[in-house]
């Protein structure tokens, strides 16, 4: 049995960064490998103005679960990459609406189809139903369990008692 098995939950955030890192690289190598110039750390934002479009950086924020110095963050790099544009909103002018450039267009163009065969490999991966395994429901249920339950809390309280 090795380490990680031995340790059991006590190192499963350690496992879950691992794999994560492990999965972020391997999608990077496919990029990479396809000549697409694209970082996985881009997704959620390219994915979430695909499916929205324009956007303003409050709403990326919300819509990503990030804080808002994060979201400006990501959206400064692509802006500055040439992908998205930020202009005032003709309402608003404090307010900065987010939107793909032609260029963005155009490389979300090659992207689509290469998400769509990513996902139906991940699918293969992580969605196995003759062994009764879905990883996604499993992550969807761990963070809906986390949203209501600290995790530092529960431990406090039962050192406690």
């Amino acid at each position: 049995m090795g380490f990680y098995e031995e340790t059991g939950i006590l190192i499963l955030g350690t496992r879950l960064k691992r794999l994560s890192e492990r999965f972020l690289s391997e999608v990077g190598k496919m990029y990479e490998k396809l000549d697409i110039g694209f970082e996985p750390a881009w997704f959620p934002l390219f994915f979430l103005l695909h499916k929205k479009g324009s956007l303003s950086v409050t709403e990326i924020a919300d819509e990503l679960n990030v804080s808002q110095p994060g979201a400006s963050q990501i959206v400064s790099l692509l802006c500055r990459k040439g992908l998205i544009s930020m202009e005032a909103d003709s309402y608003d002018r404090r307010r900065k609406i987010v939107s793909f450039t032609a260029e963005g267009e155009s490389l979300l163009a090659l992207l689509l189809p290469v998400w769509k065969t990513l996902e139906a490999s991940m699918l293969e991966l992580f969605q196995n139903e003759k062994e009764g395994f879905d990883a996604v429901k499993s992550f969807n249920e761990l963070e809906q369990i986390l949203n209501r339950i600290s995790l530092g809390d529960s431990v406090s309280d039962k050192l406690k008692k």
